[in-house]
């Protein structure tokens, strides 16, 4: 059996679902949440939902290590930059995660790969990107084998219109890459803290990676993977047929 979400976007959940759900069962009486509202310090919210449309967490495991982030060269080059330079820079916000959560989760662990669709997270340059944003990024889930694995995408252009003067420049290609790569990882929105999630042409300071940031990444890593809000497992993995 294989059931699959779309990708969380920057903006909303968008989910499409597609194998059989079967109905969801009553909540259990020993059912608690997965997160405690009270937590302070983060700002860890559900990234994704199960087949009903209620709120749930997926993430990776140490199982899923190292996760292979495949990414496309850009065939346009950020302003004043070489394909190559362009290329580092991508690669350069999306290693910026390892390095930060790597102290506090040591099994974590990327490998960058090139033109391998089975990656489970996919970088993909696009000339244009739907609507007036730079990118996007989300991350979805799929049972493979009666295991929830998560898989994330994003997608990023260097000139989001078509003059000249929306190209970005390196150092804000890299903060866009860090915010959507962000996404991949299963971090929502936080527009109230320091945090690379807090990155937004209206943002008026614009910050990598914070310990907020990564609080949250420990916080979510911690919820066993594929949990409801309410403390539940998610409903394609109480369908999946037992291993």
């Amino acid at each position: 059996m294989r059931a699959a979400l779309g990708f969380a976007l920057t903006a909303a959940l968008a989910s499409s679902a597609c194998g059989t759900a079967t109905a969801p069962e009553k909540p259990r009486a020993d059912a608690v949440p997965a997160r405690s509202a009270a937590t302070p310090g983060d700002f860890l919210s559900p990234n994704t939902e199960d087949l009903d449309g209620a709120p749930a967490y997926v993430h990776y495991t140490p199982e899923d290590m190292p996760l292979h982030v495949n990414v496309q060269l850009p065939k346009v080059a950020a302003r004043n930059a070489s394909r190559e330079q362009t290329d580092a820079a991508v690669i350069d916000g999306i290693k910026a995660w390892e390095t930060a959560i790597q102290p506090v989760l040591p099994w974590f662990a990327l490998e960058i790969v090139r033109d391998d669709k089975d990656a489970q997270i996919q970088v993909e340059w696009k000339t244009r990107i739907t609507g007036d944003a730079s990118g996007w990024g989300g991350i979805g889930w799929e049972i493979i084998g009666g295991r929830l694995r998560a898989r994330g995408h994003f997608e990023y252009a260097t000139r989001p219109c078509a003059q000249v003067i929306c190209q970005l420049e390196l150092d804000e290609l890299k903060l866009l890459v860090t915010h959507e790569f962000g996404h991949t990882l299963g971090l929502r929105h936080c527009l109230s803290c320091d945090s690379a999630m807090n990155y937004s042409f209206e943002t008026q300071r614009r910050i990598f990676i914070t310990e907020t940031d990564v609080r949250t990444v420990r916080a979510l890593y911690q919820i066993p993977n594929g949990t409801r809000e309410d403390g539940s497992r998610m409903i394609a993995l109480r369908a999946a047929p037992a291993q």
